[in-house]
């Protein structure tokens, strides 16, 4: 294939370092709205950069020049591939990108817990469900800490018994792991009736599973809204059966004002907000735009050294407790339940302060972009394992 120049290419105007990593290849590059892109926007376009707010398919592609559609995300249900497929536009996406964001995240979850009700999350059983490429690094993290964790993922264990690499205690049902678990972490993708055979996740929790959790479980879901139920969550967290933590919505980007007040913690769609997440999706479309133009990929830009953070500064009760400080100190997802409650209009947030927040949503680190100094002996071990560099 001969080398390609000269493209017209539209992206989200929330993608970040969308200039430097495509302007090479560009004859214009333009900024769009992702949640209100229209074909007409695209009526003089070869390339489309999106993130999980646009639907990508027919009703928008149909009669436009677009041949090549990435998605800086690690999900593709906003993605119609089958029919980008038909049409022999290349499609390419950022498995993994920020997949490290999202487990940063639930971990500091895990320390506002600790902190507010003495929880000590370590010592007891978290059930995953869905081990993908989120889940599985939840997984990996907290087996490196020692933790007691149930996985349910079907799919994967049934990928993983047909290759001949399936562990006897690798995988658990969803029953047994909702019945055994105290904390429940959902990572599982968002696939519906037709789309996945028997594993859609659509609606995969409801009343009766939600029965099945221990009084006075944590239900944190960083995965996709519509996995789980709005009626029967509203129910079980009225009644107080169960506590909830959530990142992503039933019915987002519109959020009821009466669930947003049952949950503990609340933020809009961010988890995988990091700086280092949202750089790694841009670059992996650029590697994979250069590749399909047959053109080298330039240098592109590089994130700022990392935060330092003072061990002395903290509390050094007990390395967990360090851990838990620090931690917060990258990240404190309570800001963001503040931001969001603030945000409601009505009985509701409305879509386009939903998203004005996720615009604005403050830079965030990685734990591993964190250097601790001056940590006691003692702690050195679970802050290494919790992600910092020492």
């Amino acid at each position: 294939m001969s080398a390609v120049s000269g493209l017209r290419i539209v992206a989200d105007e929330n993608m970040p370092h969308v200039e430097p990593w495509f302007s090479g290849l560009a004859h214009s590059l333009t900024r769009k709205p992702g949640r209100t892109l229209t074909r007409d926007d695209l009526m003089d376009a070869d390339v489309l950069l999106v993130r999980s707010v646009t639907q990508v398919n027919a009703d928008l592609l149909t009669g436009t020049p677009v041949r090549f559609v990435g998605s800086a995300t690690i999900g593709t249900d906003h993605i119609d591939q089958a029919w980008l497929a038909e049409q022999g536009i290349a499609f390419h996406h950022a498995p993994g990108c920020n997949a490290q964001s999202v487990v940063d995240w639930v971990l500091s979850v895990f320390a506002r817990l600790h902190l507010d009700f003495e929880l000590p999350w370590w010592q007891r059983t978290i059930g995953v469900i869905g081990a993908g490429n989120v889940g599985g690094k939840l997984v990996d993290r907290l087996k490196t800490l020692g933790v007691r964790t149930l996985v349910c993922d079907p799919p994967r264990a049934e990928r993983e018994e047909r290759e001949g690499t399936l562990g006897q205690d690798d995988f658990v049902g969803l029953n047994t792991l909702l019945q055994a678990s105290d904390i429940v972490c959902m990572h599982a993708p968002l696939t519906r009736p037709g789309e996945a055979g028997q594993h859609a996740t659509e609606g995969l929790i409801g009343a009766d599973q939600l029965a099945l959790m221990k009084p006075g479980a944590w239900l944190i879901n960083a995965g996709r809204g519509p996995v789980i139920q709005e009626g029967p969550l509203q129910s079980a967290l009225d009644t107080q059966c169960i506590h909830a933590v959530l990142d992503v919505w039933p019915d987002e980007p519109r959020v009821s004002e009466r669930l947003l007040n049952a949950v503990y913690q609340a933020s809009p769609h961010v988890a995988g907000y990091s700086q280092e997440g949202k750089w790694t999706g841009t670059r992996m479309l650029a590697e994979a735009l250069h590749h399909w133009a047959n053109q080298p990929l330039p240098s592109g830009p590089d994130l700022p050294q990392g935060p330092t953070l003072n061990a002395a500064f903290f509390s050094q009760d007990t390395p967990e407790h360090l851990g838990s400080e620090l931690v917060q100190a990258l990240h404190d997802p309570a800001r963001d339940t503040v931001a969001m409650q603030q945000s409601v209009q009505g009985d509701h947030i409305p879509p386009h302060t939903f998203d004005a927040l996720r615009k604005e949503y403050p830079k965030r680190r990685e734990l591993a972009a964190a250097e601790v100094s001056n940590v006691p002996a003692e702690a050195e071990d679970w802050l290494r394992k919790l992600g910092f560099r020492l």
